[in-house]
C-alpha cells in the first residue's frame, strides 16, 4: 500500500516538472516570439526613421550645394570682372605698347650732345659731329642677296665677313652693323645699294659723335663720353641730365615676321638736343698753364705728375685747372705716357685701365695732400684776427733754431742758423715755423678749428666735378700740444689743392669765401634760354682789415722772402711757398706755389702743386715751384689786361704780340714766330710734321706773351 502511494506522489512529482518544464520553454518561446516580434518593428521604425532623414538630409545637401554653386559661379563672375578691369585700366597702356612693339619695328635717333664752351663762349671745347649707324633688318633681305649684302657691309666698314653673315642671317627684325660710321663711309654704301637695286633692309640713320677739338685739353676737366654717348667722366659726368637730350625715333608698322607692310610709312620722331655749358675755363689761359706745368714736370723730373689752379677770387670762377700727365679726350683710352706706348698692346685689358685710370684722375679735387708753408697764410690770418699779434712789430718773436712743445722739440728748418728777431711780416718772409708754432699754441684748438671750417676745410668745397676727396684731419678732441704745433705749419694732415686755392682766394677776396664755379650758364638747345649758375658766397670769414694785412705780407714774401722767383716786371705779385713730404718716411715731396696779383686787388689765385720732384733744381717751392708762377702770371696777367702797377717803362723786347700762325705749315710758323723770339710747342711724335698745316693756336692772335714763350699748336690729322 504504501509503495503504490510512493509510486504515485513520484508520477505526481514527474508530471509536474514535465509540467514546469514545458511552461518554461513556453515562456522562453513566448520571449523569442515577443522580441523578434519587437526587433521587426524597431526595424521597421528605425528603417522609417532613416528613410525620414536621409529625406531631410538630401535636401539639406541639395540646398547647400544650390548655395556653393550660386557662390562659385558668382565668385568667377567678379574674378572675370576684376581680370577684365585689372587688364582695362592697369594694365592697358602696357599691353598696348607691347601690341605695338610687337607690329612695329623702331630705331632709335641719337641726339645731338650739347656744345661745351669755355669762358668766352665762343672757343668750342667738346661738339657732337653728325655720323651714321648701319643697321639691317634681316627679313627683309632675299635669301639670294645675303651674302653678297654680308660682303658688301664686311668690305665697306672693314669688318668680319662670317660676323656680318651671321647677323644678316638672324631672324630677328633688326640687327647693328655698324657705330659712328662717318659720312663718307654712309654715302659709299648708298651708292652700292642703289647700284645692286636694293632698297629695303638696310638702315642708314643718323648718329652723333663727340669731338674735342684741343684734344688733351683740360681733359681731366672736361671728362669724355662712352659709346653710346653717355658722359663717363668730369663735366661730361657731372652735367649729363643737361648734355645727354632725348633720343628720338623712327617707327614704322610690320608684319609677323617682322616684314615690311606696302604703303606703310615711316613715323619719324625728331630727338632734342642737349643743352650747352658755359665753363670758367678759359682756353687761353688753360693752355698757359698747361704748357708750364708740362715743361716743370718734365724738368723737374716729378714722377708723380703736378696740378695748377687759377682762380678768379671774387667769382670763384675756376679759370684754369691744368694736370700732368694728361691724356687725349678723343682716344681715352690710349696712353700718352711715351714709356708705356712700346708695350701697350701687350698690356692686360685691367692693367690698361688701371694706367688710364692714373691719368683721368683729376689730382687737384680727388687727391689730397700736405700743403706745408703755404697753410702759413691760415695761421696768420687768425692770429691776425683774434689780435694776437700785428703783421710788423719788430722783435715781436725771436727764432733759436726750434721750439719745444710738450717735451718735444720741433726744429725750425733753418735750425743749423736761426733767423733771430723777427715781426710776423718777417716770419712769413722767411717761412720760420717756431713762430707760427708758438701762435698756433695762443689761438687754441677749439677757435683754431673754428677758423678751419671758416675757411672751408673741413668740408669738401662742393665744385661741379667728379671724386672731390675730402680733408684729413684729427678730430678736434683729439688734438694735443703737439698736433696743434704741426698743424700750424701745415704738415700731419692733407686736405685738396682746390681747397687749398679757396682759402687763399678768401683771403684775396678780403675775407670773402667763395664756392669754386666750373660752370657758369646752361643754354636751353631748343628756346636759346640762358640759365646763370650764381657764385655761392660766405661772408666775413675774416675782416677786411685782416685780410689785406696778409695780403700785405704776401707781397713781401715775393718781393724779399722765399717767394722771390715768381716776380713779374711790371706787376705787383703776392704769394707763399711750401714744401712738404708726401706720407710719412716715404723719402717723397711735396712742392707748392700759392699766388695772388696784383697784390692791392687781386684778378687771380694761382696754386702750383708738383709731386715728388727729382731733377737736380731740388725740392723746396722757392727754386722750383714759385718759377712757374712767374711764367704762367707773367702771360696771364696781360691776357687778362690788369694794369701794371710800376712806372718805369718795360722794354719792347720783353713782351710781343702773338701772331696768327693759323694755315701755316709747321715749318712756316716757326720761321714766323722765329722773328719774333718765339717757339712752337706741339704734342711730341716721330712722324716729321713741318709740312703739316696748323689749325688751332693757343694764344690766339693779339695776345701779348713774354719773348722767349712757346705758342701751343694743334695740326691736321
Amino acid at each position: 500500500m504504501k509503495k503504490t502511494n510512493t509510486n504515485s506522489f513520484r508520477n505526481k512529482l514527474i508530471k509536474k516538472a514535465k509540467e514546469d518544464r514545458n511552461n518554461i520553454e513556453n515562456i522562453e518561446k513566448l520571449k523569442k516570439k515577443l522580441e523578434n516580434r519587437k526587433n521587426k518593428n524597431f526595424k521597421k521604425e528605425v528603417k522609417k526613421n532613416k528613410e525620414e532623414v536621409d529625406e531631410k538630409y538630401g535636401e539639406i545637401t541639395r540646398r547647400k550645394r544650390m548655395k556653393l554653386w550660386i557662390f562659385i559661379v558668382i565668385l568667377i563672375a567678379i574674378l572675370f570682372i576684376v581680370r577684365i578691369g585689372w587688364i582695362q585700366f592697369v594694365m592697358g597702356d602696357w599691353l598696348k605698347e607691347m601690341a605695338l612693339e610687337q607690329q612695329s619695328l623702331d630705331r632709335t635717333i641719337n641726339p645731338r650732345r650739347g656744345t661745351i664752351y669755355d669762358a668766352t663762349g665762343t672757343n668750342i671745347l667738346a661738339v657732337s659731329s653728325t655720323v651714321n649707324t648701319i643697321t639691317v633688318n634681316p627679313v627683309n633681305i632675299s635669301k639670294e642677296n645675303k651674302e653678297k649684302v654680308a660682303e658688301a657691309l664686311s668690305n665697306i666698314f672693314e669688318l668680319e665677313y662670317d660676323e656680318v653673315l651671321k647677323k644678316v642671317n638672324k631672324k630677328t627684325s633688326i640687327e647693328t652693323i655698324a657705330r659712328k660710321v662717318e659720312k663718307e663711309k654712309a654715302d659709299e654704301l648708298r651708292k652700292w645699294m642703289s647700284n645692286n637695286g636694293i632698297d629695303v633692309g638696310i638702315n642708314i640713320d643718323e648718329d652723333t659723335k663727340r669731338y674735342y677739338p684741343y684734344n688733351t685739353l683740360a681733359s681731366q676737366v672736361i671728362g669724355f663720353c662712352g659709346y653710346d654717348n653717355q658722359g663717363l667722366d668730369g663735366i661730361e659726368a657731372i652735367y649729363e641730365k643737361e648734355l645727354k637730350g632725348e633720343k628720338g625715333r623712327i617707327t614704322k608698322v610690320t608684319d609677323a615676321q617682322g616684314g615690311e607692310i606696302e604703303n606703310e610709312g615711316e613715323n619719324y620722331i625728331s630727338a632734342i638736343d642737349g643743352n650747352d655749358l658755359v665753363l670758367s675755363i678759359d682756353l687761353t689761359i688753360q693752355g698757359i698753364a698747361e704748357k708750364y706745368l708740362k715743361e716743370a714736370c718734365i724738368d723737374n723730373k716729378c714722377t708723380d705728375g703736378g696740378n695748377i689752379i687759377i682762380m678768379n677770387p671774387k667769382t670763384g670762377d675756376i679759370l684754369a685747372m691744368a694736370g700732368y700727365p694728361n691724356y687725349n679726350l678723343n682716344e681715352p683710352y690710349e696712353t700718352t705716357i711715351e714709356e708705356l706706348k712700346p708695350n701697350w698692346e701687350n698690356m692686360s685689358e685691367t692693367d690698361q685701365i688701371k694706367e688710364m685710370q692714373k691719368l683721368w684722375r683729376n689730382k687737384a679735387v680727388t687727391d689730397t695732400y700736405e700743403p706745408g708753408s703755404t697753410f702759413k697764410l691760415v695761421t696768420s690770418s687768425a692770429a691776425l684776427e683774434e689780435g694776437i699779434t700785428t703783421t710788423d712789430k719788430e722783435g715781436e718773436f725771436c727764432c733759436t733754431g726750434g721750439i719745444t712743445i710738450a717735451g718735444v722739440r720741433i726744429s725750425c728748418w733753418r735750425y743749423y742758423r736761426p733767423h733771430g728777431s723777427e715781426s710776423l711780416r718777417q716770419a712769413l718772409m722767411n717761412s720760420c715755423n717756431p713762430v707760427f708754432i708758438g701762435l698756433g699754441q695762443e689761438i687754441g684748438v677749439n677757435k683754431y678749428y673754428d677758423y678751419l671750417e671758416k675757411f672751408g676745410l673741413l668740408r669738401k668745397t662742393g665744385i661741379d666735378l667728379p671724386g672731390e676727396a675730402g680733408s684729413i684731419f684729427l678730430k678736434e678732441d683729439k688734438v694735443g700740444p703737439v698736433e696743434l704745433a704741426t698743424i700750424s705749419f701745415g704738415q700731419r694732415f692733407e686736405i685738396t689743392p682746390i681747397q687749398m686755392i679757396t682759402a687763399v682766394s678768401t683771403i684775396a677776396n678780403k675775407g670773402t669765401y667763395v664756392k669754386p664755379r666750373i660752370v657758369k650758364k646752361i643754354i636751353n638747345s631748343t628756346t636759346g634760354e640762358i640759365k646763370d649758375i650764381p657764385s655761392e658766397k660766405t661772408e666775413n670769414v675774416i675782416s677786411k682789415e685782416t685780410a689785406e694785412g696778409v695780403l700785405s705780407m704776401m707781397g713781401s714774401v715775393v718781393a724779399e722772402g722765399t717767394g722771390k722767383n715768381a716776380q713779374v716786371q711790371g706787376y705787383s705779385i703776392g704769394g707763399k711757398t711750401g714744401t712738404s713730404e708726401d706720407g710719412v718716411n716715404t723719402g717723397k715731396y711735396v712742392t707748392s706755389f700759392v699766388g695772388v696779383a696784383p697784390v692791392s686787388d687781386p684778378e687771380v689765385v694761382i696754386l702750383i702743386t708738383l709731386y715728388n720732384p727729382t731733377g737736380e733744381g731740388g725740392h723746396q717751392g722757392g727754386g722750383v715751384a714759385a718759377p712757374i708762377g712767374s711764367q704762367v702770371l707773367g702771360e696771364v696777367l696781360p691776357y687778362l689786361e690788369v694794369q701794371k702797377e710800376e712806372t718805369e717803362e718795360i722794354s719792347i723786347q720783353e713782351e710781343v704780340n702773338v701772331p696768327n700762325i693759323v694755315g701755316l705749315t709747321v715749318k712756316e710758323a716757326k720761321d714766323k714766330l722765329k722773328e719774333q723770339n718765339l717757339d712752337i710747342k706741339y704734342e711730341e711724335t716721330e712722324e716729321d710734321i713741318s709740312d703739316k698745316k696748323i689749325i688751332s693756336q693757343v694764344p690766339i692772335e693779339g695776345m701779348k706773351v713774354n719773348k722767349g714763350s712757346k705758342i701751343i699748336i694743334e695740326c691736321e690729322k
